[in-house]
């Protein structure tokens, strides 16, 4: 059996990895699970272990300690995530090629396909508009569908190095239609009862990801749309038959302070934070999931629930696949946002929308990973 060497570091390349640990374990393969930053804290949440990068290479993620540790380490196949803002998979794909070793990074997201394989982090976006180059390239890029793949495509990434298997998260999602019991369990934590109207905003953190020139960038950030939400939240819950709680779920990368002076704008409106519990488990007991374009949205809507991307001010082209594909339109004006939340909060009219996954995507990646070995 084979020994994979895997890899992750931000929270949504965790979740693509860590559904292949357990069935390559169950297949003999020998695996090695590293992780760096919030990725480990994903590993744990998931019952597993994963070895710390940086505790490991106490000198420093440098390619020559990677070389080193992949040297010592010998795999037969490393599988990463992919990061916006770090460099350790970028540095992992090239190294492998240099020792022979394939390498796969499953992409999470449909979005900034390809600034994850330049030589430039997500904050410095505009550098990498300007001179889109890819120096960094893993030996297959995992789309998580077929619009991916032609996205990537249009990005400038080989067509002949990315294949199309399916995003492995949301299998884990799909399975969490059938927990039911944290529901109960999540209304005793925040004293709520099955009336209260629960409100979710998913936070990205776009002030910590790209500093005074996310706003710039975007025409938003996260501060500006929980700001329009909550004004939204105050006008509907005068007229709202059941009690509004607005739980807040800050991303993994970010604190919940600078959300304070916005909050407490609310006037009937019950809020709270929210970062322990399951992500399914707050989905499921939503009645409306806001936020963005983030991976929260999509999960949620892949789950059934009411979602609303709000990008007010929003200055390029939308980064939330579903409006792109036309599945379901971000809100872009105040008026817009509160005839929405008005709709479902005081009328209980909450619209959802059919998103498609390509199914078996842990089946998928393990073949394609096998067809590399055996090329190999």
């Amino acid at each position: 059996m084979s020994r994979i060497f895997i890899f992750a570091r931000d929270p949504g390349g965790a979740n693509t990895v860590i559904p292949l640990v357990r069935p390559l374990c169950a297949m003999g393969h020998q695996v090695l699970l590293y992780g760096k930053d919030v990725a480990l804290a994903k590993y744990q949440q998931a019952g597993l272990d994963g070895m710390d990068m940086t505790a490991i290479l106490s000198g420093g993620i440098t390619p020559q300690s990677l070389r080193d540790l992949l040297k010592a380490q010998s795999p037969d196949v490393v599988i990463t995530g992919t990061s916006a803002d770090d460099f350790t998979e970028k540095y992992l794909w090239n190294i492998s090629g240099e020792l022979g070793i394939p390498s796969m990074a499953i992409q999470d997201q449909w979005l900034n396909y390809g600034i994850r394989f330049s030589s430039q982090s997500v904050h410095e976006m505009e550098e990498y508009t300007r001179n889109p180059a890819h120096p960094f390239l893993p030996t297959r890029i995992v789309a998580p569908d077929a619009y991916a793949k032609k996205e990537m495509i249009e990005a400038g990434l080989p067509e002949e190095r990315i294949v199309v298997c399916g995003q492995p998260y949301f299998e884990t999602v799909l399975a969490s239609r059938e927990e039911q019991g944290g529901l109960a369990l999540f209304n005793e934590a925040h004293h709520l009862t099955e009336e209260d109207c629960v409100v979710v905003f998913a936070s990205e953190p776009i002030s910590k990801t790209f500093g005074e020139g996310g706003l710039r960038y975007w025409g938003y950030n996260e501060l500006t749309i929980l700001s329009s939400l909550v004004e939204a939240l105050n006008e509907a819950a005068d007229e709202a038959p059941r009690p509004v709680t607005l739980v807040v779920r800050p991303h993994p990368k970010e604190g919940h302070e600078h959300f304070l002076e916005i909050l407490g704008r609310c006037r009937n409106v019950r809020w709270l934070f929210d970062t322990e519990s399951l992500p399914w488990t707050l989905m499921n007991r939503a009645d409306l999931v806001c936020g963005m374009s983030s991976m929260f949205l999509i999960e949620s809507a892949i789950l059934g629930r009411t979602v609303l991307s709000i990008q007010i001010g929003l200055s390029r082209e939308n980064p939330f696949v579903l409006d792109r594909q036309n599945i379901l339109k971000s809100v872009l004006t105040e008026d817009e946002l509160h005839a929405q939340v008005k709709k479902l909060l005081v009328h209980g009219q909450g619209a959802t929308c059919s998103f498609d996954v390509v199914r078996d995507p842990v089946r998928r990646i393990i073949s394609e990973m096998e067809r590399l070995l055996c090329r190999n």
